[in-house]
């Protein structure tokens, strides 16, 4: 299929997903993909079941569907007896492999798509075995006639959202939640509890949503719904550890070598079947060895990056594309962005504190004028200890390990809690970055490392609002909310794993998926863009987690076999920059009209007191440290506070909707 924007889809790319069952509501199928339109404006299909149990679902389409003229029926694939049919949100880079495949074992396929690898491939091998085998990012509805079943599955590293409800012998389901919240059936409630860790990192963590009744479905998951209603929930892929007795290692040459040929393979199944596409940059080498990458195959076009702001000199990220010959657009976000906070909270369904969000739909709008689909480097962070939170991490376990705990906490701690501010930058940037607040986290990280374990000890590093910060900030009624609930233990069978890929491994099914995931697919496919990253090929991360610790950080440097690779296709000025993940810079937000006008209409007194969760005082006395330290986490904890008024304000105080397309 020919396209105007940059040249052959696969057939099955973005679109949104959504159905029912167990009850009949006129219309209802409609509306549901009339609310997500923007994520599949150029036409839709649907599929009404005809068992004893109601079973309707549907899919939003961009470039068409597979195999069809028009909307209705027609736009989905089902096999031959026409009992398994299929909808699916993303994209299957295998496809053609498999088709070949299942053509050898006798299946009759009219072409590739997608949609048809799914359906024969459960015919042939089931949901585990087509599972197991396909290699991509999506959201799927499998429905099954012959037993009245059907399955929801997410991909490997959650790259396509996908949300359900179940009350009363009722299900529905949908790639956002706004979709959901179109039954009568489905009200529009608060989830209490999901505030106290939505402060604690600035998201919410799944399965829950800040939706009472209305769960997220885990990424490399799938959920089983029953002809008799029952609902189970299963996982389908782990990153496994390597182990540590016994270990042969290949040696890094040949670890390099393999991985090189991985990357290039992870790279080529993102591109395939497009003939030019865009690429974000951020300035980081994850971004610029894509870039790299997709210029070498002939599929790269144009670069996009952001700055804040209307100054100006050049940026990282041009100086990158100019070495790399692409063509460069920067969208500078500006004070009057803010205006675009509503609109950016509703097309994320759920409140997300990183200001990110907002540059992100509007590097995905300039995108849009261009093409449909951008490449980025998400995901090598996790894959390589790319980040201050990986370094930090790596520097505390070894002073545990280095230094008596007698001394640690008898000479050291108290030593560093009286050291001046000025000298911190010396153990971490992280420190230096976040001011006094920072300092008093770190000394606060470091006194209780050694009561947590490592996934309690990740979200610490991460916290937003430590506990006591957020015991203090509740009303009266709302103090007990403040737990450590959401802090789920390490799973037992990874503690023999070594220690980087512990922390690394942390950050999925977590911060990557619940936060960094989630605004990449929700910004670009408000404007009906779609983000790809060759590092989340499970196949590439399967291999790094196999790799020795060296090979990835060490007490030196990042990314060590990454930059290897980087050092051969990019200048040295580019391959040897230090990772900073990108993030709105806390002066962005002082002095600015716009910000202060917004913080005084949502976290006024009046308004607090209405809502109820927070003690006005509390809050005021916040405002005014933020704008007299301008420190970051006084600032972002604002931003919290602010995000989450106009989560409610959008959802539940005056439901509406905003439409980019």
């Amino acid at each position: 299929m020919q396209t105007d924007w940059f040249g052959a889809f696969s057939t099955g790319n973005m679109c949104g997903i959504y159905g029912f069952a167990g009850f009949q509501e006129d219309g209802l199928l409609e509306k549901m993909g009339q609310a997500i339109r923007h994520r599949g404006p150029d036409g839709m299909g649907s599929f009404v079941g005809r068992g004893e149990r109601s079973f309707a679902m549907g899919v939003r389409r961009l470039f068409g569907a597979a195999g069809a003229a028009g909307d209705g029926e027609g736009a989905l694939v089902f096999s031959e007896d026409r009992t398994v049919v299929v909808v699916k949100d993303g994209v299957i880079y295998n496809a053609d492999e498999l088709a070949a495949e299942l053509r050898e074992r006798g299946h009759l396929l009219t072409g590739s798509s997608d949609e048809e690898v799914l359906v024969h491939g459960y015919e042939e091998w089931g949901l585990d075995g087509v599972l197991a085998r396909v290699n991509g990012m999506f959201a799927m509805c499998l429905h099954d006639a012959k037993t009245g079943d059907f399955f929801l599955v997410r991909d490997r590293c959650g790259q396509k959202p996908l949300y359900y409800t179940a009350a009363g012998g009722r299900f529905l389901f949908a790639s956002e939640i706004k979709a959901l919240l179109q039954s009568v059936h489905v009200e529009a409630r608060p989830n209490i509890r999901a505030i106290d860790p939505y402060l604690m990192l600035g998201h919410v963590p799944g399965p829950q949503t800040m939706f009472s009744g209305i769960f997220a479905l885990p990424a490399a998951h799938y959920l089983r719904c029953r002809a008799d209603g029952a609902v189970e929930v299963c996982r389908w892929w782990e990153i496994r550890l390597r182990g540590g007795v016994g270990r042969v290692d290949d040696g890094d040459e040949a670890y390099y070598e393999s991985f090189e040929a991985r990357w290039g393979q992870a790279v080529r199944h993102c591109v395939g079947g497009v003939s030019g596409a865009g690429v974000y940059l951020d300035g980081g080498i994850d971004s610029a060895l894509t870039a790299a990458a997709m210029v070498k195959l002939g599929v790269g076009r144009s670069s996009y990056g952001l700055g804040f702001g209307g100054g100006g000199g050049a940026s990282a990220a041009a100086e990158t594309a100019a070495a790399l010959g692409l063509g460069y657009r920067e969208v500078r976000m500006t004070a009057e962005d803010f205006r675009a906070w509503p609109e950016v909270v509703w097309h994320l369904d759920q409140p997300v504190s990183d200001p990110l969000a907002i540059a992100g739909f509007l590097i995905a709008r300039r995108v849009a004028a261009d093409g449909k689909i951008v490449m980025s480097g998400a995901g090598a962070n996790e894959l390589f200890g790319g980040s201050e939170f990986h370094a930090v991490m790596m520097w505390a376990e070894g002073w545990r390990r280095l230094v008596p705990g007698v001394v640690r906490s008898g000479l050291m701690l108290p030593g560093l809690k009286l050291t001046p501010g000025g000298v911190w930058p010396l153990f971490s940037r992280f420190s230096a970055g976040l001011g006094r607040s920072g300092k008093r986290r770190l000394y606060q990280f470091l006194k209780n490392y050694d009561q947590r374990d490592l996934n309690h000890n990740c979200l610490a590093l991460r916290t937003l609002w430590a506990m006591d910060e957020r015991r203090d900030v509740y009303a009266d009624e709302f103090k007990s909310l403040a737990t450590d609930a959401a802090m789920a233990s390490e799973g037992g069978d990874d503690r023999s794993g070594p220690f980087l890929d512990r922390v690394l491994k942390s950050s999925y099914g977590g911060w990557l998926e619940d936060c960094t995931l989630l605004i990449q697919d929700k910004t670009a496919m408000a404007q009906g863009v779609e983000y790809r990253s060759p590092f989340l090929d499970h196949r590439l991360i399967e291999q790094v987690f196999t790799m020795p610790p060296h090979l990835k950080m060490t007490r030196w440097t990042d990314k060590v076999i990454e930059r290897r690779l980087a050092d051969a296709v990019l200048p040295k000025t580019v391959a040897r920059r230090v990772s900073r993940p990108p993030q709105v810079p806390s002066g962005f937000f002082f002095d600015q009209p716009e910000f202060r006008t917004l913080v005084a209409e949502t976290l006024n007194a009046g308004q607090l007191k209405k809502r109820g969760y927070f003690n006005p005082k509390k809050v005021t006395a916040l405002i005014a440290a933020m704008n007299t330290t301008r420190e970051s986490v006084p600032t972002r904890q604002v931003v919290s506070l602010v995000t989450l008024e106009l989560w409610h304000r959008v959802f539940m105080d005056h439901p509406r909707e905003f439409g980019t397309r």
